[in-house]
């Protein structure tokens, strides 16, 4: 609803934002699947400037409202205040808007070494639990079989669960690489991936169900395609692209004959037949109707591309480092990805994202921890060793705390380099 017809609707209106939730009178504004992300733009344009609500009085008309929006939309947030847009309202002759105070978000208690511990265990569980469930289905559906939803519905209501609580826990597995069968792990990253933007975006319980439930099964045409196509280790020629590109075609019709219909296994089907058709309607399947392409199936879409190049599988045959994956990313969003999404997604992975190992100040080697939103460059890390090795003890530092400014990140490395085998590290309580 805009502002125009709630004025319209209520007179005076105030219209608050609390922690990432808008709220007219007190009262929580819910939105659709779509909606939701122009109101998440609304929301981050506000709290950049300090601007946690406005009072609308029923004088004002649609061309004033019109003329706030596009103020606080073009303001240079970075050296912008309350203040300054108050001062440029006056400018303007934009009177009956009333600017509020940001409402302080409470900082997450620091969780002590003991329950971070507890956290990372329950997440290897949960995500080894995810690639269970999606081997299994996926095998149950190659041999035409009914699909078990009640599972990768459970299994999804764990990792939403995990990832409201602690997202870095479960995101830094899905560095761990050695799969005989990637293509399950695959799903499973991207399941978490597109979670957590979810979660980010404000999404409810109901709506993070069904998009947990699509990720999980995006890829899951590609029990239909010769399995020495998915194994191959040389790169693809045309004809191998050509089979390739049915998969999500291939993917709608197994999840709508192989699960029960519903609406969210429908909404699964979409996801799986849409997630590479770009936001300029490159890529494939190509659509004769140039429809809106479903937000999950963006959502999916990012997560998808993202772990696809960072892991090197498949027919993506040399993996590329987190932060050149995300500039490459960033660079296509005008006509891959939707803009918001690809941003939301870039601030939840930060610039080293959780699991990725780095070369550190001092020539020592450690594993990101978990981001810092306030210093995305200054992460939690955990010291592991040097380049003669890994150490007996590793220590976790802080780099966001000023008494350890002197150290900082150099780059991101290849642990097999140095002969570190991350999984043990990232699987160890050390």
């Amino acid at each position: 609803m805009s502002f125009r017809r709630l004025v319209d609707a209520y007179g005076k209106i105030t219209v608050k934002v609390i922690d990432g939730r808008i709220f007219v009178h007190d009262k929580l504004v819910r939105f659709d699947s779509e909606g939701i992300v122009r109101a998440r733009g609304v929301v981050d344009a506000w709290h950049q400037v300090g601007v946690g609500g406005i009072t609308l009085d029923d004088s004002l008309d649609s061309r004033q409202i019109d003329k706030f929006i596009y103020l606080v939309n073009s303001l240079d947030r970075q050296n912008r205040n309350r203040e300054d847009v108050a001062a440029r309202l006056t400018e303007l002759g934009i009177e009956g808007i009333t600017l509020l105070a940001a409402v302080k978000k409470e900082k997450r208690a620091v969780l002590t070494e003991e329950k971070r511990k507890l956290m990372r265990r329950t997440a290897r569980v949960t995500f080894f639990r995810a690639i269970s469930v999606v081997e299994e289905s996926m095998t149950r559906a190659s041999h035409d079989k009914e699909i078990d939803i009640s599972k990768a519905r459970r299994v999804v209501h764990s990792l939403i669960d995990q990832i409201s609580e602690d997202e870095c826990s479960l995101i830094e597995l899905t560095n761990i690489r050695d799969f005989d069968e990637y293509t399950y792990a695959h799903c499973a990253n991207v399941c978490v991936y597109s979670l957590t933007i979810g979660v980010k975006l404000g999404l409810d319980r109901t709506q993070l169900s069904d998009l947990g439930f699509a990720a999980l099964f995006h890829d899951i045409g590609k029990i239909r395609l010769p399995e020495d196509l998915i194994r191959k280790p040389d790169v693809f020629d045309e004809d191998d692209w050509i089979q390739m590109q049915r998969h999500p075609i291939l993917g709608a019709k197994t999840i709508l004959r192989n699960l029960q219909l519903s609406r969210q296994t429908a909404r699964a089907a979409i996801v799986a037949f849409e997630h590479h058709i770009n936001r300029d309607y490159t890529g494939y399947p190509s659509l004769i109707d140039k429809r809106p392409l479903n937000l999950f199936s963006k959502i999916v879409s990012i997560a998808d591309t993202f772990d696809a190049l960072n892991s090197g599988r498949l027919y993506i045959k040399k993996p590329i480092p987190p932060d050149e994956v995300l500039r490459k990313m960033m660079y296509q969003m005008n006509v891959k990805f939707d803009e918001f999404l690809i941003k939301l997604f870039v601030n939840i992975i930060g610039v080293y994202p959780p699991g990725t190992m780095v070369l550190m100040t001092g020539d020592r080697l450690a594993v990101i921890i978990r981001t810092n939103p306030g210093a995305l460059s200054r992460p939690l890390i955990k010291v592991i060793g040097d380049k003669s090795g890994p150490y007996v003890q590793f220590e976790e530092i802080d780099l966001s705390v000023a008494e350890h400014a002197d150290k900082r990140v150099i780059r991101i490395i290849d642990p097999s380099k140095y002969n570190i085998d991350i999984k043990n590290i990232l699987l160890s309580d050390r």
